[in-house]
Order: structure tokens, then C-alpha cells, then sequence
């Protein structure tokens, strides 16, 4: 089941892909296929970048046919980013990210480097997780994620983990008829540190994932996290229930129960979610829930959302969170399409808001022109600050503070 909130971003991705020759120049072998794609974009920013910005990004796939039906792939992107220089601008830093190395027939894969963990592959009722969520943003750690370029990032305290450092992440995945599975494990100093495993299977009527964690950092701590997922569609209303529990350090088993309903009525899908927790080491905590509205139909569409999540404020307290938004986007048809929303953000850090418009239109040939204006406050702090980092739900933007003009593109 979708998430009730928010749209899954996408990203396009033009690919050329080289001649024979010059494929066989750069492998080394006629049957390897190789293909290039890229992108860049400059603009100016008012606010945040107060002034001119660039940065580009080449990423290259490989893969080799191997016998008995296996392929070897590898995939590798790097982003060129602006770096000032006095008065001049140099290449600026190159980092690389994204990098994968895979193994893989019709049934089973194989991979290393930069990859989701089997906890992305888990469906699970909103909130399941909000309790650990939000001790973890107390502590300044993360114990749960379901991309390895922030996994297990506990910031000081413990080696981070993620594409840029001798560590990585290994994920297995396997899959026949209608079961699936994923194993994943994550190195810290070399060390094995974490591993998850997800378990799922569809029944026709009802849809079945099991999800396990366990994570130990040389004895310092241990958590286990087990959680399981019941899903299925009755009378056109889709369900779904979950439970877990983890054994937080120090404040004994976590539990979390939780119901997620989804209703479509023809353009429109009501959704709506509640959660409840309890924590064998004492402590109250209220429970998660939320409610969203989405429309869509033609060229419109809108979506909105409330909901209460969790704070962490210290051992024995634990209040909700207060979150919305609406937003709506219209696609012209000739190119150009117009999103514009208000977020409404609460967590222990923050207690900020977003109001936000956007004008994107396709020039054709992967080249687009983007102008947008984004107003972030953050009322806690009293400040209002700049920032490269304002989510939109419908169009998947990324927004600067204050106004911006861009022209992108794709190679």
C-alpha cells in the first residue's frame, strides 16, 4: 500500500548507449554493453545560493553476460559540484556515490555497495516505526533506515556508513512465483554490524512481509527488531495491519500496533492511519495517526494531509507532533506544469513550514526551465533560515530557499 502522504519521487534518465566498437574499445569485450547518461544544470537563487549556482553529474552502467545465464554489473555516479575559488570558479569536488556491483540470473542478485537494505523491500503501517524514529532524532543517531548511504549513522559516536567510506552495505535478494526475500548486512570498522531480513509473500487475497533486525556495535549495544505486515483488498477497500517490537537500549521492549486503510471513490482516495504504542520500560507515549485526501483527475491533482506523529522529549516523555499539508498541480499539457503547496513540519529539532510554487516547463530533448519560490520558516528558533532542502510531495522537488531560475539537462 502506498504511502498516505506522500508520492514517490522518480527521475528520468536519458541513457546513450555506445557503438559496437567503441564498446568493444572501452570493455573489452563485444557482448558488454556500457551506457552513458548525465546531467547539469545552472541557475540563480536569490536566497540560499544568493547568486549563481551549477553542477553536473556522469553516470555510467556496465554489465557483462556471463555463462549460465549470470550477469556481472556495476553502475557508478559522480557529481561534479560548484567550489568558489576567490574570484574565480575551479572544477570543484567530485564525489562519488550511487556505485553498485551486482550478481544476477532470473531468480536471484547479488550486490554490493551503495544499496537499499531489506528493510526498503518491507510495507508497514505508517508510524510503525515513529517511537525509534524519534529517539533516535533525540539521541542524534539513526537505528533504522532503508538506504545504506545513511544506515547506522550514529554522527561522533560511530564510524558512518555510506557510499563515500571504506564501508558498505551487501544486499541478496531471491525471488520465485509469489515469494520473495531479501537479506542485507552493513560493515562497520570491518566488522559485521548489522543485518536485516525481509520475508514476503502474496496469497492472491492477502499479501504476508516479515521483517527482522538485529544490530550490535562491538557489545556496546544489541537491538533486535521484529515486525510483520498483513495486507489484502476487501470490498474495494485496501487494509493493512502491522505489529513490531524492538528492544531499545535502555528503555526495554518497544511495542507498536497499527491499522492502514486506503478507499478509493472514483478520482478520489480517502486514507487514513492509527498506530499505538507501549514501552515495557515505563514511560507514555500517545499514539501516531493521520488522515489524507487525493484527488486526481486529468490534468489536476491534490493532495492533503494531517497527521500526529511522535516527539521524543526525554526518558518519560513522549508528545505528538502535529504535521499537514496541501498541495496541488496542474499539467497544462503544452509542457508547462505548475505545483504549489504549504507544509507544516513538527520533530524535536523543529517546528518549521514551507509555503512554495513552482513553474517547470519541458523544452524538449531532456532540457527544462524551472523558476519557483519557496518561503522557509523555522518558528523554534525564531529563524528564517535558507535552506536547499524543501520536499514538495507532488512533483518530487527538491526547492531552494526564496526564488530560483534553472535551466536542466539530461544527456
Amino acid at each position: 500500500m502506498p504511502d498516505i502522504h506522500k508520492i514517490p519521487r522518480g527521475k528520468k534518465m536519458k541513457n546513450i548507449l555506445l557503438s559496437s566498437a567503441a564498446i568493444a574499445l572501452l570493455a573489452g569485450a563485444a557482448s558488454a554493453e556500457v551506457t552513458w547518461s548525465g546531467d547539469a544544470e545552472i541557475g540563480y537563487n536569490d536566497d540560499y545560493e544568493d547568486g549563481f549556482y551549477w553542477d553536473a553529474g556522469l553516470y555510467v552502467n556496465l554489465s557483462q553476460e556471463l555463462n549460465n545465464g549470470w550477469t556481472a554489473s556495476a553502475s557508478l555516479d559522480i557529481d561534479l559540484e560548484e567550489d568558489a575559488q576567490g574570484s574565480t570558479y575551479s572544477l570543484g569536488t567530485v564525489d562519488s556515490s550511487d556505485w553498485v556491483l551486482s550478481l544476477s540470473n532470473d531468480m536471484f542478485g547479488l550486490s554490493f555497495g551503495d544499496v537499499d537494505t531489506a528493510l526498503a523491500s518491507f510495507d508497514y503501517v505508517t508510524g510503525l516505526f515513529d517511537v525509534v524514529d524519534a529517539i533516535d532524532d533525540f539521541q542524534g543517531i539513526d537505528t533504522l533506515s532503508d538506504d545504506s548511504s545513511d544506515y547506522m549513522s550514529w554522527d561522533d559516536y560511530y564510524a558512518v556508513v555510506d557510499a563515500e567510506s571504506a564501508n558498505a552495505g551487501l544486499l541478496v535478494t531471491a525471488s520465485y512465483n509469489q515469494f520473495s526475500a531479501a537479506y542485507s548486512s552493513v560493515t562497520v570498522g570491518g566488522d559485521l554490524g548489522a543485518q536485516q531480513l525481509y520475508l514476503g509473500a502474496d496469497f492472491d487475497m492477502v499479501e504476508v512481509g516479515f521483517f527482522y533486525q538485529e544490530e550490535d556495535f562491538d557489545d556496546v549495544m544489541a537491538t533486535e527488531t521484529y515486525a510483520l505486515t498483513v495486507a489484502g483488498t476487501f470490498a474495494g477497500v485496501e487494509v493493512m495491519g502491522s505489529y513490531g517490537t524492538t528492544d531499545y537500549f535502555g528503555l526495554g521492549d518497544i511495542d507498536a500496533y497499527g491499522i492502514e486503510v486506503a478507499y478509493p471513490v472514483g478520482p478520489v482516495t480517502l486514507g487514513a492511519y492509527y498506530t499505538a504504542y507501549d514501552i515495557s520500560g515505563g514511560g507514555s507515549i500517545d499514539p501516531s495517526y493521520g488522515i489524507s485526501v487525493d484527488y486526481a483527475d486529468g490534468p489536476l491533482t491534490i493532495a492533503a494531509y494531517y497527521e500526529v506523529g511522535v516527539i521524543f522529549d526525554g526518558l518519560d516523555v513522549i508528545d505528538g507532533a502535529d504535521e499537514y499539508a496541501v498541495e496541488g498541480q496542474y499539467d497544462f499539457g503544452n509542457g508547462l506544469v505548475v505545483t504549489a503547496g504549504y507544509i507544516d513540519g513538527d520533530d524535536y529539532n523543529d517546528n518549521d513550514y514551507a509555503a512554495y510554487v513552482v513553474a517547470e516547463y519541458d523544452l524538449g530533448g531532456g532540457a527544462t526551465f524551472l523558476a519557483s519560490y519557496a518561503d522557509h520558516t523555522n518558528y523554534e528558533d525564531g529563524f528564517f533560515g535558507a535552506t536547499d532542502d524543501i520536499d514538495t510531495g507532488l512533483g518530487g522537488y527538491e526547492l531552494y530557499s526564496g526564488a530560483t531560475v534553472s535551466l536542466s539537462f539530461e544527456f
